[in-house]
């Protein structure tokens, strides 16, 4: 009986430290960057203007409501593709940008006609 009752006790304890060990007492450190949400829908993002500051982390958690399939492509200041995702009709999907430098990144979806019927956005980053 008196094994047992050992045997629970420390069960009981072990339990308790791994649990004291999962968190609780600790503060967890901030998240760093910016987390945008943007709908996307025939034929605009929502918001469509968005401003961080350089080298600061960025998620862009791009919803399609529409019912086509739309991409979110970043551009850097001369033009060049930074980052880009597809997000097919009905879903979310997340896209992680780090902008080195200051100026204006240009957004668009370039599915052909989607950028010309106005589904544009623009990035702004300063220093």
């Amino acid at each position: 009986m008196t094994r047992r009752l050992s045997l629970i006790a420390l069960f009981v304890l072990a339990v308790a430290l791994a649990l004291s060990a999962c968190g609780g007492g600790g503060t967890s450190p901030a998240p760093s960057g910016k987390t945008f949400k943007v709908d996307a829908s025939e034929f605009a993002f929502a918001p469509n203007a968005f401003s961080a500051k350089a080298g600061e982390e960025i998620t862009f958690s791009i919803t399609n409501k529409g019912t086509l399939e739309h991409n979110f492509v970043v551009f850097d200041p001369s033009g060049s593709e930074l980052a880009r995702v597809t997000i097919a009709a009905g879903s979310t999907a997340s896209l992680k940008v780090k902008p080195a430098a200051a100026g204006a990144y240009a957004i668009d979806c370039d599915v052909p006609g989607h950028k010309e019927a106005g589904m544009v956005a623009t990035l702004t980053v300063s220093q």
